[in-house]
């Protein structure tokens, strides 16, 4: 660029791959200089020049090498699906067993059913045979699989408990509000690991 006193741009350029470069400068005949500016360098400042009215001028400038400093910059990640379905449930205020205890409960378990009754929580009654439901004490009927958001209807699929990355057992209010007639005596809301989750 070309630059007036007060820092006015009269002219300006990109140059080619080999570093040269031509340009008009329109200055008035007020004295100028030449900032060359290489990306992630700080600008070059040439001496003060000044030319006549058609005057052409031949200049030679190397650039200082001297990168540019910044402030820090702090990155940080977009959280996961499943991180943000946590915090969903969390802040819904359902009642989640958190990946962190499931991890260390799905390495033992040989079924989903296993992964269950080893939280130990009361409140569910898990069934002996496959084609029965996971019942809630407090009402004895059976609640809605949910997986992944989307609710099943009849028995339960065969889930794979090392593909589990948390749940949540839904109150018959709380499934109510969320899924509807579809889930009319509870959920138990499942969300299997996504990509990334440990």
């Amino acid at each position: 660029m070309a630059l007036l006193r007060d820092g006015r741009a009269v002219g300006s350029t990109v140059t080619d791959d080999m570093g040269r470069f031509q340009f008009r400068v329109n200055a008035g005949g007020q004295p100028f200089a030449i900032s060359i500016t290489r990306i992630g360098m700080e600008p070059t400042l040439s001496e003060e020049l000044t030319l006549a009215a058609g005057d052409t001028l031949d200049v030679n400038l190397s650039v200082v090498e001297t990168a540019i400093r910044t402030d820090t910059v702090r990155v940080k990640a977009t959280p996961s699906l499943n991180d943000v379905r946590l915090a969903e449930a969390r802040r819904r205020g359902w009642r989640v067993f958190p990946p962190a205890d499931v991890e260390k409960l799905r390495e033992r378990s040989n079924s989903f059913e296993d992964l269950l009754r080893s939280t130990g929580y009361p409140g569910l009654v898990i069934p002996s045979r496959r084609d029965d439901c996971i019942r809630s004490t407090r009402y004895n009927r059976c609640l809605t699989i949910v997986i992944d958001g989307t609710p099943l209807s009849g028995s339960y699929p065969n889930i794979n408990p090392r593909d589990v990355h948390f749940f949540a057992l839904l109150g018959k209010t709380e499934a109510a509000v969320q899924f509807g007639d579809r889930a009319p005596w509870g959920a138990l809301v499942i969300y299997t690991r996504a990509r990334g989750d440990r």
